[in-house]
């Protein structure tokens, strides 16, 4: 079975490769330049960020910078993926954000229209396409290293778990994000993304051996857990009522409250990412690799994550007795009601 597999893994190849772009988005990148001068971003050391703090050092005091600066709400880091609401640049617009998103109840409607126009209005006064495209060979050396990097595992992913086909991956470097990788539910920003499949992944530090930054960290594990978020993420809403039946199972641990993560709902959002990345490292990578993914994740808080993965691995990865996630989903539910915790010690 497990040349099976592999085999439909590299029959994919094409179009997976077809179904890939990578690119910086200028939408989100004009507001991780914004929350950077406003304070509200962590970032790496690197001659990009250079380069921004050079261009922009004059503009740190305009609307768009004090208004991010002083929210009296905490700002999260991934406020920027409301960039994708931009397009038409160099004259640059903004799609209505729905009300179903998460920034509008968040900050408020009118919170959020107010800071999406500021936004724009430094895009203008900066000239910030002219930085953006004068950057361009920069961007588009960091998108061959990513695509080098990240098409294998994406194959794969695309050949057992993305069973749908019908999205698009876009995968968006985001070198003022120092943070990491970050799914984006698009329709919740702009609907004309809902057939997308979109995230960021952000910079680490990472240089080549001509010090030019490179975007990598654990390629394998960020593209099947962030794919996983991306591709569960409407589907997850349709067996809600299911989800929350197991609610009794929610496990509680410092190592969760340090990831801000107290409800069973965020729980499994964050567990089914974690099991599938550790089925498919099983399957493809060594055992070592396997190994580490499930240390590392127990120790996170998420401690169902070997009998999920074990479900995943035994009904949809190594032997394909369902063919689609949904069909998985109750192995999935029936491996979380037997679960037992394992002996201490």
């Amino acid at each position: 079975m497990k040349y099976l597999v592999l085999f439909l893994f590299l029959s994919t190849g094409a179009s997976a490769q077809q179904n890939l772009t990578i690119q910086v988005n200028e939408g989100t990148e004009l507001m991780s330049v914004i929350q950077f001068l406003g304070g509200q971003l962590p970032t790496q050391l690197s001659p990009y960020k250079e380069d921004v703090k050079r261009y922009f050092v004059g503009h740190r005091n305009d609307p768009a910078v004090l208004m991010v600066f002083n929210f009296r709400f905490q700002v999260y880091y991934d406020l920027v993926e409301c960039g994708l609401a931009f397009d038409n640049f160099p004259d640059i617009r903004a799609h209505h954000i729905p009300d179903s998103s998460f920034w509008v109840k968040y900050i408020g409607r009118d919170t959020l229209d107010r800071y999406l126009r500021l936004c724009m209005q430094f895009y203008k006064d900066t000239h910030f396409h002219d930085f953006f495209v004068a950057h361009k060979p920069m961007y588009d050396q960091w998108a061959r290293g990513l695509r080098d990097s990240i098409a294998g595992p994406l194959r794969i992913f695309d050949s057992l778990i993305n069973t749908r086909h019908d999205h698009h991956w876009l995968v968006c470097p985001d070198p003022m994000n120092g943070w990491g990788a970050h799914t984006i539910v698009a329709k919740r920003v702009n609907p004309a993304y809902q057939q997308y499949f979109i995230y960021q992944v952000g910079y680490q530090g990472d240089t080549d051996e001509k010090g030019r930054m490179v975007f990598g960290a654990d390629i394998y594990d960020w593209a099947w857990h962030e794919g996983t978020h991306a591709f569960t993420d409407s589907i997850l809403e349709q067996y809600k009522t299911a989800i929350d039946s197991l609610a009794y199972l929610m496990p509680t641990s410092p190592a969760l409250g340090q990831q801000n993560v107290d409800t069973w709902q965020h729980y499994f959002n964050e567990l089914l990412p974690r099991a599938v990345s550790a089925a498919l490292h099983r399957q493809f990578r060594s055992d070592a690799a396997y190994r580490k993914v499930i240390r590392n994740e127990t120790r996170n808080g998420f401690i169902h994550v070997t009998a999920v993965s074990d479900a995943i691995y035994d009904n949809f990865v190594h032997t394909r007795r369902v063919t689609t996630f949904e069909a998985l989903l109750p192995y999935i539910f029936a491996a979380l009601r037997s679960y037992k915790p394992a002996p201490a010690g």
